[in-house]
């Protein structure tokens, strides 16, 4: 990972070719894929193991920032008509990484001790509730 945001750092050197565009984009579907593969230290129950759930969680941030900067230069070009491979599937992954960033580590936990507390409501009951609403 880099210490430099390339959300920064793409800007500063004026216009992205389609070429180097490729590039960036396959280096970060291959970043992402790496951070993947950690995907089940995310949500820990021990709390021992927060902390490092909490600095992927905040990788996972930093290049959702970064891939969102470099997807957005990478549709101008493609907009244009550039062939830029691989701009699907860092879409996806876009979409993977917001969905784990919407649920922090300490919220998974949190709601994991709910659980462990019995504090729950049967689906059944959840339903009836909202019948009553409607």
């Amino acid at each position: 990972m880099s210490a430099v945001s390339l959300a920064g750092l793409l800007p500063e050197f004026g216009k992205l070719t389609p070429a180097v565009a490729a590039q960036w984009v396959a280096a970060a579907v291959a970043q992402a894929g790496v951070l993947r593969a950690y995907d089940g230290w995310l949500y820990p129950i021990d709390p021992a193991r927060q902390p490092a759930a909490e600095r992927l969680h905040e990788a996972w941030r930093a290049w959702e920032d970064d891939a969102q900067a470099l997807l957005h230069e990478a549709d101008a070009l493609a907009a244009v008509g550039n062939d830029i491979p691989a701009l699907g599937a860092l879409r996806e992954l876009i979409a993977h990484a917001r969905a784990l960033l919407r649920l922090t580590p300490a919220l998974i936990l949190h709601r994991y001790q709910q659980v462990q507390r019995g504090e729950v409501y049967p689906m059944e009951e959840v339903r009836n509730e909202l019948r009553q609403w409607l």
